[in-house]
């Protein structure tokens, strides 16, 4: 899918805007011009011509009287409103308005603050005066500077997100280079590097995903081969960064810190590194996946469980994940009916590529709440953090937006076909592959353990 140019422009005069738009675009810099159109009916928000599913804009500039209306904030709003909501934005946006009147700007904020809870409030706002468009090349591309650099954090984030779309340029450039043709003939050309390519790309993907997954997954796989080459010029790009913007961007870079920040917010941040929210409908068999054990089954069949795992489900809990020498009984009761039990598929990665996994491989896991921390440690006053070495704890996680404690047992292995097993309910979430790696490694390390007889 094709995303339009992140610089928008909105004006309801079509010469204005045309004369803008080439403005920018003569300066270098691309934008996606949007004709205002509210005198048409079916037109409700003055953009409905316009597939916003194509449109991911960074910046926002528009005009901020767009039906010529009385100067007055409470007029003005309406429109500028209707267009926010209508546009779809999920991230940091810069909002600036062309005008004169600073002070009735302030005011349009103010409402939309006051009125309109449902828009997305740009990272920072501003406003421009449209002469100053028709000022010398050189000047004009000064103030687009100006523009872009109003916000540090919005700077650096933005030229990261651009640096890594020309990494990404790169990588289709270096394959295509490989695969181009030496024939002088433009049809023969046209026809030798489009096979070339064809043929690189089906081995990229089989090799990466295997043949009966890349058959199956074609995309998933030619794109996760790319993926080494883009990260390799991705990594290229870093000396035509500005250091300074990312000192700017940041709090405390290069600093211990602060130990109260850290602590609200490193739970978002291993969410943000670790995991991903899976929807209703997710496949329980790729790797990684966390399943609640399906908790109507396990009422209903609590014998038939002890059985496989030789333990009573509270006995489990008690010695693989809760401390059961804390708090009261009714206490201790609470904790066990907030926990979430649950496996996590941890087949081997390469089984999986080739699709010879006859059973997925399945680790139990416990979700704890934080609230309940304190039943989470063991032994001493100091505490450990696991019952025992073959329990992996993941740095604490943001899940349907309550923080979890994350626990996983090598202890308690499943083998099962994850399409009639009815101990997996439902996919809650799936490992990234970086913890991934690191939690099948330790597995290993635990399977792998060596043990002797010894006489004292």
């Amino acid at each position: 899918m094709i995303i339009f140019p992140s610089i928008v422009l909105i004006d309801d005069k079509k010469e204005d805007l045309d004369s803008i738009q080439d403005s920018l675009v003569r300066a270098g810099y691309p934008c996606f011009p949007i004709h205002y159109k509210k005198d048409e009916p079916s037109n409700l928000s003055g953009v409905d011509h316009i597939n916003f599913d194509k449109v991911h804009p960074r910046v926002i500039i528009t005009d901020l009287n767009l039906q010529e209306l009385q100067v007055n904030a409470k007029s003005l709003v309406g429109p500028i409103a209707d267009i926010l909501r209508k546009i779809t934005i999920d991230g940091p946006y810069l909002l600036f308005f062309w005008s004169k009147n600073t002070g009735t700007v302030k005011e349009v904020m103010d409402l939309i603050e006051e009125r309109y809870a449902d828009i997305p409030y740009p990272i920072h706002w501003g406003v421009l005066d449209k002469a100053q468009f028709n000022t010398p090349r050189s000047n004009l591309k000064d103030e687009v500077v100006g523009i872009l650099s109003s916000n540090p954090i919005f700077e650096s984030l933005f030229g990261w997100e651009n640096r890594v779309s020309s990494a990404a340029q790169l990588t289709t450039d270096s394959l295509f280079r490989l695969a181009r043709s030496r024939e002088n003939n433009i049809e023969k050309f046209q026809h030798q590097t489009t096979e070339n390519l064809k043929t690189m790309l089906g081995i990229i993907g089989n090799e990466t995903l295997g043949f009966k997954n890349a058959r199956e997954e074609p995309d998933v796989a030619i794109e996760l081969g790319l993926e080494p080459v883009l990260h390799n010029h991705i990594r290229s790009n870093h000396n035509k960064a500005e250091h300074s913007s990312w000192v700017n961007a940041s709090k405390g870079i290069g600093q211990k810190p602060d130990n109260e920040s850290y602590q609200d917010i490193k739970a978002y941040l291993n969410t943000f590194y670790h995991i991903d929210e899976l929807s209703n409908g997710s496949l329980k068999n790729k790797r990684g996946t966390w399943i609640e054990f399906n908790k109507t089954y396990l009422d209903e069949n609590e014998l038939k469980v002890e059985s496989n795992l030789g333990r009573n489900i509270k006995t489990v809990m008690n010695e693989e994940f809760l401390n059961c020498r804390k708090g009261t009984k009714k206490e201790r009761s609470v904790v066990r009916e907030a926990t979430q039990l649950g496996f996590i598929e941890l087949s081997a990665e390469c089984d999986q590529a080739q699709r010879k996994t006859k059973l997925n491989r399945y680790f139990l896991s416990a979700m704890i709440p934080k609230e309940h921390e304190k039943f989470t440690f063991f032994g001493d006053q100091s505490g450990r953090d696991t019952a025992h070495a073959g329990i992996y704890r993941l740095p604490n996680v943001i899940i349907k937006n309550e923080e979890y404690i994350v626990k996983v047992s090598f202890m308690y292995q499943l083998g099962a076909r994850p399409d009639v097993n009815k101990w997996l309910g439902t996919p809650i979430f799936k490992l990234k592959d970086q913890i991934l790696s690191d939690i099948s490694f330790r597995a290993s390390q635990h399977a792998a353990r060596p043990g002797i007889i010894r006489f004292d």
